[in-house]
């Protein structure tokens, strides 16, 4: 029977992710382990892990969507103000309908007009939070504060019910329906992709829509447990989540190789360790972004070592296989 060979680039992320966790629950003086830093790592990582759901689609395809958190803000902001005043369920809905009017603007014009989506990501985070700075510049207060019946959304129950039933859904759609392997072929080769009857344009633009959907799905997550808005508000969420996602093994240029399972991994791993480094006295902004920075060199270069490595192995042993064959059979050409 042919044994299946171990990927060791995908348990690179994980066995960092164990050591960096190791190291930090030590210096924290054992901080990290207690119930209530695990409670507020789990409820930091609900929102988080509800963005990655939707990124996942477009990381799959080798794409990214810098624009999930100006759309957290946008999202919240305009919903809001639409239905702020009937309480989170209807503006749970609000901002899930603008998150995907966001995501579906970034697919189409990507997919219709062939423009590079990290590009088109940027361009409109910068117009988005040019907007939202007009606003929250031209409010008396600067901030949004929530009423009592939206931040009742803010119930680690309800939150909980949410992330179950969404990464269920998320599971269909990528691991068995005929979507998620479009999105993978997409990000494996898109020529062949294309060439066996996969509409890419389509399928990108869903992609980001759903991405923008998730997006909005997440906006009622973070600023429920900030008890508002500011405009400021998501900064730095791709970001958080990219790096999630990447500490779970996810691979940078998409593929077959994308797996849900390494955003469940990496979006918790992400949110312990800047917890640790939370509790760590001494350890400010600075030292955060300097941290966060290095994980993400360190995982990306052995990642990429070691699949290089493997790439080689694997090439030696096709190589032997074939000198073994012809040795066997001489006659053959």
């Amino acid at each position: 029977m042919k044994q299946k060979k171990i990927n060791w680039s995908e348990l690179v992320p994980l066995a960092l992710m164990i050591v960096l966790f190791i190291v930090l629950a030590l210096f924290s003086q054992g901080k990290l382990l207690k119930a209530k830093a695990i409670e507020s790592i789990l409820n930091q990582s609900i929102g988080y892990i509800i963005g990655a759901l939707g990124m996942l689609f477009v990381m799959s395809m080798g794409q990214v969507d810098m624009s999930m958190g100006v759309n957290v803000c946008v999202s919240a902001t305009v919903a809001w103000l639409l239905v702020g005043d009937y309480g989170w369920f209807p503006m749970l809905i609000v901002c899930c309908i603008v998150g995907a009017l966001i995501g579906a603007v970034n697919g189409i014009l990507s997919a219709v007009f062939d423009v590079d989506t990290f590009m088109i990501t940027i361009a409109m985070q910068i117009g988005l939070r040019g907007l939202i700075n007009v606003y929250f510049q031209n409010s008396e207060t600067g901030r949004i504060v929530f009423a009592k019946n939206i931040l009742a959304f803010d119930k680690l129950p309800i939150k909980l019910t949410i992330l179950i039933l969404f990464t269920l859904l998320v599971v269909y759609l990528f691991e068995f329906h005929p979507f998620g392997y479009r999105c993978r072929a997409i990000g494996e080769n898109v020529v062949c992709a294309h060439e066996s009857g996969i509409d890419v344009k389509k399928t990108k633009i869903l992609a980001f829509m759903l991405a923008g959907f998730f997006g909005g799905l997440a906006a009622l997550f973070l600023c429920c447990r900030t008890g508002g808005m500011t405009r400021e508000t998501g900064t730095g969420f791709e970001m958080r989540i990219l790096l999630g996602m990447f500490l779970g093994g996810m691979p940078v240029g998409g593929g077959m190789d994308s797996r849900i399972y390494k955003l469940l991994i990496g979006i918790p791993g992400i949110m312990i360790i800047l917890s640790g480094l939370n509790m760590i006295k001494g350890v400010g902004t600075g030292e955060f972004q300097l941290v966060e920075a290095l994980i993400l060199l360190a995982i990306l270069l052995l990642s990429r070592v070691i699949k290089q490595a493997m790439y080689n192995r694997d090439i030696v042993a096709m190589a032997k296989a074939l000198s073994e064959d012809e040795k066997r059979n001489p006659g053959n050409v």
